[in-house]
């Protein structure tokens, strides 16, 4: 029985990876050249093949996530926007810079949705921030159509928002839902518009949303696969390779990158500290003329080193003055500086000598482990993508 379900579970993963494969794209020389225009504005150096491999890129993207982190596709953070949203954006500003079309229309009476109608009609923001479906089938029974020229309910609208931007909704910002009203009013008009105008170039609309889709993503699908990285977002697949690493990976790592592992073992130092910045300041004039050495000898300072007999090593780095002499350039004099206590410092850092942490040093571990998983997760994605180019017949 259990080799049956296997069996099953097999034949169903394979089935929806065909049907994901099945959706490939094959975007014609004009959609190229357009998005070649478009991406000119911000990086004119671009050119035409880094376009065309960067639109099936993020298409080979697209059918990773499919796979691996559907979710994602949906909405990159549980608090931000939609990626129908920023697609949305994404389209709008394309149409206005490559077609320059005008999305105005009718002006459209919104003056019933004020401040007590949102409050009335969303209520308080619920704590955990989600929908009851009493409030959503509420919501499903607003149509908006008429006003955005798509047929749309006020669920669907609210749904598309941040979490940030449906909290201030329910407090009754009728102003920001008015905004948002009309910015996708204006994006259904502009859509409806561009779409005759596109298809005459050749170039088909429902190829731009896919596109638009894989450069908003693009980001965070190759920071979930473990090849760059985003604030707040941690890959699997680097998690899961890190725990992969083992010790002849790490030592091998090691013999190979060891000059990444050196490290300011000793110093020698002398310094002198002072309850008033004017005698600091005093005293750094004078170490700046003599020596520092000489000018705690003239003013009959206490040398803060002494108890170190001024050879200092990483065991000492508990203290702040130890600290401050190992981030301290070698053989110069140090500005005055503010302890923080309060107080006013001078030193004299020289004579640093550096060693190598051994192999087995929890430092060469995690390092070493971090950047063989991210070795192993690039060389993962570019078998990938090359397999994935061939099962197409992409050339690129």
């Amino acid at each position: 029985m259990k080799k049956v379900a296997i069996l099953v579970i097999t034949l169903l993963g394979a089935f929806y990876h065909s049907l994901v494969m099945a959706s490939f794209t094959q975007y014609s020389s004009d959609e190229v050249n357009f998005m070649h225009r478009a991406y000119l504005k911000h990086k004119p150096e671009i050119t035409i093949n880094e376009v065309r491999t960067r639109l099936y890129e993020n298409q080979f993207l697209l059918q990773q996530a499919a796979l691996k982190t559907p979710a994602i596709i949906k909405r990159q953070s549980a608090v931000g926007f939609s990626t129908q949203y920023h697609v949305e954006r994404y389209l709008k500003n394309l149409f206005d810079s490559q077609l320059a079309i005008k999305a105005q229309s009718s002006q459209v009476k919104l003056d019933t949705y004020d401040s007590q109608w949102l409050k009335h009609t969303l209520g308080p923001y619920p704590k955990n921030g989600q929908y009851v479906q009493s409030l959503i089938k509420k919501m499903q029974q607003i149509d908006l159509t008429p006003i955005l020229y798509k047929p749309i309910n006020l669920y669907e609208f609210i749904d598309a928002l941040s979490m940030q931007v449906r909290f201030k909704l329910h407090r009754g910002d009728s102003k920001l839902f008015k905004s948002e009203l009309i910015k996708k009013r204006q994006f259904n008009i502009a859509f409806s518009k561009a779409k005759p105008i596109l298809a005459k170039q050749n170039i088909d609309i429902e190829h731009l949303y896919e596109i638009a889709k894989g450069d908003i993503l693009r980001p965070s699908i190759q920071s979930w696969l473990g090849i760059n990285t985003m604030m707040h977002m941690q890959s699997p697949v680097l998690e899961k390779l890190e725990k992969q690493v083992n010790k002849s990976e790490i030592k091998a790592f090691y013999q190979a990158n060891k000059s990444q592992f050196k490290f300011l073992s000793q110093v020698k130092a002398h310094g002198a500290q002072f309850a008033s910045r004017t005698n600091a300041v005093d005293f750094r004039t004078l170490a700046d003329n003599k020596s520092l050495k000489q000018a705690l000898v003239i003013s009959g300072k206490q040398d803060i080193y002494a108890q170190y007999n001024s050879e200092l090593n990483r065991k000492n780095k508990s203290s702040w003055v130890v600290q401050l002499a190992f981030t301290t350039k070698e053989n110069t004099i140090s500005a005055v500086i503010r302890t923080p206590r309060g107080e006013w410092v001078v030193i004299h850092s020289y004579e640093h000598q550096f060693d190598y942490f051994s192999p087995e040093d929890e430092t060469v571990r995690y390092q070493a482990t971090k950047a063989i998983a991210k070795q192993k997760a690039a060389q993962q994605y570019e078998n990938n993508w090359l397999k994935w180019q061939n099962k197409t017949g992409v050339i690129l």
